[in-house]
């Protein structure tokens, strides 16, 4: 069927009134749109949150190592130590092992030669004192074999480390802290004491309160 031509014109001219599309339309459109880059604005949010964290990296394997042997040498140098000690400790035990035995033995010898010194002399007992003087020999002896020394007192300074001052006697003859006399013999093993001397102390005149008999009169008033 053949449209009539008073129709075909009325056609044209409804396109005719369309505004006209602009060919630049679609690039103004992307203009106007902000470039947006997710992958980047994500890593830099991960990088501020570690950073806000304050969590450190994990140490290099080369500090790591360093960090090991020092350990390591510390450890060895305190199992060193620890050996040292206990070898040191069980020759000081095996090195003075004998000194209660010794503290034990000395009161006897002490004994014998009281007894050698309060006897008088005769000739019903001077064998027999003989004896006794040979078993006070043999006893010091002994302890000297086992490096128990006696400690020498008479005439040296009053030492407390070795000595023990039972009494202080006043001596013009004596300088002040002088031993006068050795009333027990004391014995030493090795640097350590065994037991100390017990010794009579020389003191100055000097130090001696005089009387006063004036002031007595008066307390007695």
């Amino acid at each position: 069927m053949v449209m009539p031509q008073s129709d075909q014109p009325g056609a044209d001219e409804r396109e005719e009134d369309l505004p006209p599309v602009a060919d630049n339309e679609t690039d103004a459109g992307e203009d106007v749109l902000p470039a947006v880059e997710p992958a980047a604005s994500t890593e830099a949010g991960h990088d501020d949150a570690a950073d806000d964290t304050g969590e450190k990296p994990e140490p290099d394997i080369d500090e790591q190592l360093e960090e090991a042997q020092q350990r390591a040498l510390r450890y060895q140098a305190e199992l060193e130590n620890f050996r040292k000690r206990m070898r040191r400790e069980m020759e000081d035990q095996q090195r003075y092992s004998g000194i209660p035995l010794m503290r034990d033995l000395l009161p006897a010898l002490d004994n014998l030669r009281r007894a050698v010194e309060s006897a008088e002399p005769t000739e019903a007992n001077d064998g027999v004192l003989s004896g006794i003087r040979m078993v006070c020999e043999q006893f010091e002896g002994i302890l000297a074999k086992y490096q128990c020394c006696r400690i020498e007192s008479e005439g040296t300074v009053f030492d407390p480390n070795l000595h023990e001052a039972v009494v202080q006697q006043p001596s013009s003859e004596h300088e002040a802290g002088t031993v006068i006399q050795e009333i027990q013999a004391g014995y030493r093993l090795l640097d350590r004491i065994v037991r100390p001397s017990q010794v009579i102390v020389a003191q100055s005149v000097e130090e001696q309160p005089e009387d006063k008999p004036s002031t007595q009169e008066n307390e007695e008033t």
